[in-house]
Order: structure tokens, then C-alpha cells, then sequence
């Protein structure tokens, strides 16, 4: 006989059924009871000495399943909060049909088979929670943009991109080798190779505004190379407002001085934020980015007719 491959979520689920079902077959032969659920009789005991240790809380032997199996004869007592079958509740419904709704607005155009398969769900689960009206979840994300992605991470080719970059405020136009999507603070990134800035970059996909596969060949990428973008490590000399300096620069009170010594991602962020701070902090490290601030208030001050 073929059995179930056992995976956690297989199992958990199994425990789950198990009860109600040894609640209305009481005294069923253990090899028969392994058959029904497509498990083996040594997982079966595996899975009745879980069993054994599950109740109500307290845990005591009076609030424990009472379970008989030493026969190979199975019974069960004092089960009587998980004698029903599993069923879904309301706020499970709703989860389960905003989460399809995702995934439906995620397919490719050419993948009508699955949503043919999601809407039926949709359709089963909305006449069990008694929904009319459908239900819509509506992502941060372009969901055609993040299919894109994932369609080029599968087959790994490379995307052309039309990004928005909230440190310098502009949008450019790259050419990156998705390596995977990742989730930080709320928010879905793609972990690329970019042509542009010829090293590994982060891009958050719900500021992509275009995004379509580049017809040229891709690179081999190795997950072994160091990936993180190197750190702009950075002096400050802090003259007043220490509270609005530590919101700023995203510091600690352990690092607030005269002097701050840390490091940042980006080098537009830090030249803004010193700027933004208008002249209670002074870079004086790195030279290059505090001659790059010079030049930005030189030309700030031109523009009030200054010298």
C-alpha cells in the first residue's frame, strides 16, 4: 500500500483527525486504523503516544486523553474537546479568501487552469462561511510586476527595470539578475545582481514601476559570494539636538557623543540626512561625502543669492 509522505503539517493534521474518528470507532484494530489513514502501524503508535500527552491545560491525568492501544485495540476517553472533525471558523475562511485572491492576481495570464482551480475554492469556501459578496485583498505590490520577478528568478534570466529610489529621488533604468525575493519590515525586496552598479543591490518591488525580461543571456551566480553591500562607515561631530541626531541616523543612546562613529548602506542617504539636519551634526568622515555636502550647500546658498 502506498503511503502518505510525513511532513510536520501531514502529521499535525492527521493527529487532529484522529480523535474524532477513534471517538466514533471505538475499539477499531490498530492495523486497520493505520490502513485508513495510509500510515504504517509502528507511525500509528508513534502518533496515539503523541496523543497520550495532549488535553486540556493543566495536564494532569485529569485533564490528559485517556488512550488504549496495548491490545491492538484502540479506544479513547475523555477526548471530548476535539471530538468533532476539524472545521473552519469564520476568520479562517476569510484568510483562507483574501490569500487565493492574492494568488489569483499573481498567476501568469496563460496559467487559467490554476485560477480556474482557485476560483473554485473561492467558490466552496465562500458558501461555507455563508460570504455573497467576494472578497478582495489588495497588495502594496504590482502583482504582475512580482510575477515577472518570480517568472525570471525561475528561469533565471534577467529583467530591465524601472525603479524609484526614495535616497536619490529619481528613477533609473537597470538591467538586474534576480536572485530571490525577500520579506524585511513589511515589505518584499528582490536580492539582484545590477548591471548598473556592477555589485549585488536590494530593491523593494512595490517602488519597481516597470519590470520586463531582457532579451540577453544571464550569468552564472554563485549563493557562495558575499552578497551584502559594503558599508560607508562614517564620523560625525554633534553639536546640539542629540534627540533628533538619534532619530535621524537610527542611533542607540549608548552611541550619543560629541562624536559618532557609525556606518550606513547608502551614501545619498547619509549626504541627505546630513544636510536635512541643518548644521547640528558635521560629517567629518569620509572626505569625499563631506566634500559632496560642501558642494550642496554651496549651491543651496547661490540659490538665496549668497556667497
Amino acid at each position: 500500500m502506498s503511503k502518505a509522505p510525513q511532513t510536520p503539517l501531514s502529521r499535525t493534521s492527521r493527529l487532529l483527525d484522529l480523535v474524532p474518528y477513534i471517538t466514533a470507532h471505538q475499539g477499531i484494530d490498530l492495523t486497520t486504523l493505520a490502513q485508513v489513514f495510509s500510515v504504517t502501524p509502528q507511525q500509528m503508535v508513534a502518533d496515539l503516544t503523541t496523543l497520550w500527552m495532549c488535553g486540556l491545560p493543566g495536564y494532569t491525568p485529569l485533564e490528559l486523553m485517556e488512550l488504549s492501544f496495548d491490545s491492538g485495540y484502540v479506544t479513547i476517553h475523555n477526548a471530548q474537546t476535539l471530538s468533532r472533525p476539524r472545521n473552519l471558523t469564520m476568520e479562517e475562511c476569510v484568510a483562507l479568501l483574501l490569500g487565493l485572491d492574492l494568488i489569483m492576481q499573481s498567476l501568469p495570464k496563460d496559467r487559467e487552469d490554476l485560477k480556474s482551480t482557485a476560483r473554485t475554492l473561492v467558490a466552496k469556501l465562500s458558501l461555507r462561511a455563508n460570504i455573497s459578496s467576494p472578497l478582495h485583498a489588495q497588495s502594496l505590490e504590482n502583482q504582475e510586476i512580482r510575477a515577472c520577478v518570480l517568472a525570471a528568478i525561475s528561469s533565471k534570466s534577467k529583467l530591465t527595470i524601472s525603479y524609484h529610489s526614495l535616497y536619490s529621488d529619481e528613477v533609473s533604468t537597470r538591467v538586474i539578475q534576480p536572485v530571490e525575493l525577500r520579506s524585511d519590515q513589511m515589505h518584499e525586496h528582490v536580492w539582484a545582481y545590477c548591471e548598473k552598479a556592477l555589485a549585488f543591490r536590494s530593491f523593494r518591488v512595490d517602488r519597481l514601476l516597470t519590470c520586463e525580461v531582457a532579451d540577453m543571456p544571464s550569468v552564472q551566480i554563485h549563493a557562495t559570494e558575499d552578497l551584502d553591500s559594503p558599508f560607508i562607515y562614517y564620523s560625525l561631530h554633534v553639536s546640539s539636538r542629540l534627540r533628533d541626531v538619534m532619530e535621524r541616523f537610527n542611533l542607540e543612546v549608548a552611541d550619543m557623543s560629541s562624536t559618532i562613529h557609525s556606518r550606513a548602506y547608502s551614501r545619498q542617504w547619509l549626504s541627505r540626512s546630513v544636510v536635512a539636519s541643518a548644521g547640528v551634526v558635521e560629517l567629518t568622515e569620509p572626505p569625499e561625502i563631506r566634500a559632496e555636502i560642501a558642494g550642496i550647500a554651496a549651491l543651496l546658498l547661490q540659490k538665496y543669492g549668497q556667497t
